[in-house]
């Protein structure tokens, strides 16, 4: 009986001494503070500098006004999203070690099993909906800059060219293992932001007064989504902490991310909306006077995006192979299975061309969900919990009342968007025929 006992706590060592050399190892191979900053805030900013001219277009002056408040929740809830992870890393030790889906786990500890199906669908539907509309917007892109080489090109086809081109890339486990894809998605962007600028400018001496006019609830609200979906990275803040060296640090990265976010977004958003007005396009890199330096600004946006394709959809990649046990080792398993995945986003690109669209639905439910409403929420349920094994912690009164206003902006925010979204899908007069219909 006692060499039971002896031989079942060696045992037990064994598992935590392993456990905390898999630990530090896996430290010693995260991601650094600025690492993980240029991970969000490339992720974030591409889609949102070349969508938000016309979204402040049709809020007008109010949003501007939103874009601010946006980037202070957003950034707000990503802090509050990182606290909770380390709240559910103090109290449950077997978090401790690299999890796949630590959204989920977060909302597990919150809020119970069903909230954590919720969190992982949404992230799912998130994730997914960005990443093919940072396709579209790529494959849009790139068959302007190969129109006059390749006129019969739609961007239907470089959309499937593209997805295809970068399938072996996708194959990669985490974050960490491509640490270049997130220094190369910032640099793009603020190379193209840098162009993009100089042009808005240039063009702002040459172009006449631009007309205005008064825009109804649903091009509102279509563009209140567009502005959500712009700061919608809480999807994959979860995993990107979870890869870094010192996660304590996650609430630096964000501040520092959403900082740099701003410094992009806000000159160019207002530059396109006050320039080109009522003539802007859906996509801002299609409304600029083409030259050969507008051309590089094009290549570099191109290749962001597809950057930040490969960060948006790591974490349904490895939520999806958590789901089948899957082992954390390369396989040819994990690249069926990716590769699966990157089926249905070809369809569903090829299905739903306009990227607009996709971006106010994603923007307006999910996103909402994902990046205003859970992250404050969960942080309150977890802080509220008490144990014999720690403390409640305390939230101030005026910090609740924000809170629950913030749930109840994004809920009713968000589900007038997504009214509007899915009015102008799948309305009488909105649909449209798919890529292979054509």
């Amino acid at each position: 009986m006692n060499y039971g006992s002896l031989d079942s706590g060696n045992t037990k060592n064994e598992k935590s001494q392993s456990t905390s050399e898999e630990t530090a190892e896996e430290n010693t191979k995260g991601l650094g503070l600025i690492s993980a900053a240029l991970f969000i805030a490339g992720e974030m900013a591409g889609s949102g500098i070349l969508a938000l001219p016309q979204a402040l277009v049709n809020t007008g002056p109010v949003g501007v006004v939103l874009l601010l408040l946006f980037c202070f929740n957003a950034a707000y809830g990503g802090i509050r999203l990182g606290n909770c992870w380390q709240i559910v890393e103090q109290r449950y030790p077997e978090h401790r070690i690299p999890t796949r889906n630590p959204y989920s786990v977060i909302a597990l500890r919150a809020i119970g099993k069903f909230g954590s199906s919720i969190v992982s669908i949404c992230v799912r539907i998130t994730l997914f909906g960005a990443g093919t509309v940072y396709l579209l917007l790529s494959s849009q892109i790139i068959q302007e800059l190969l129109l006059d080489v390749f006129p019969e090109m739609t961007e239907c086809a470089y959309f499937l060219l593209i997805a295809l081109s970068i399938t072996p890339m996708i194959w990669l486990s985490s974050p960490k293992d491509f640490r270049f894809v997130g220094l190369g998605a910032i640099l793009t962007t603020v190379g193209a932001c840098l162009i993009f600028l100089f042009q808005i400018i240039v063009d702002a001496k040459s172009v006449d007064r631009v007309p205005r006019k008064i825009h109804g609830f649903h091009d509102f609200f279509i563009s209140f989504g567009t502005i959500l979906f712009a700061f919608g990275g809480a999807s994959t803040f979860p995993t990107i902490q979870n890869d870094m060296k010192n996660k304590n640090s996650f609430s630096k990265s964000v501040t520092m991310a959403f900082i740099v976010i701003m410094l992009l977004y806000f000159p160019i958003s207002y530059g396109g909306y006050a320039v080109y007005g009522e003539g802007v396009n859906t996509n801002l890199a299609l409304s600029l006077t083409k030259s050969r330096l507008i051309d590089i600004g094009n290549i570099l946006m191109a290749i962001h995006l597809i950057f930040a394709f490969l960060i948006v959809m790591n974490p349904v990649f490895q939520d999806v192979e958590e789901s089948f046990n899957m082992s954390k080792n390369f396989s040819l398993k994990r690249c069926f299975w990716r590769s699966m995945i990157m089926a249905m986003v070809i369809l569903v690109g090829e299905t739903v061309p306009q990227f607009g669209k996709i971006l106010s639905l994603i923007g307006g439910s999910t996103i909402t969900l994902l990046t205003f409403v859970f992250p404050p929420y969960f942080y309150m349920k977890l802080s509220d919990m008490e144990s014999q094994d720690w403390p409640r912690r305390i939230i101030p009164l005026y910090e609740r009342v924000y809170i629950w206003e913030l749930i109840a902006i994004g809920v009713i925010g968000g589900g007038a968007c997504t009214f509007s979204a899915v009015n102008a899908i799948f309305g009488s007069n909105s649909l449209s025929r798919p890529c292979y219909w054509r």
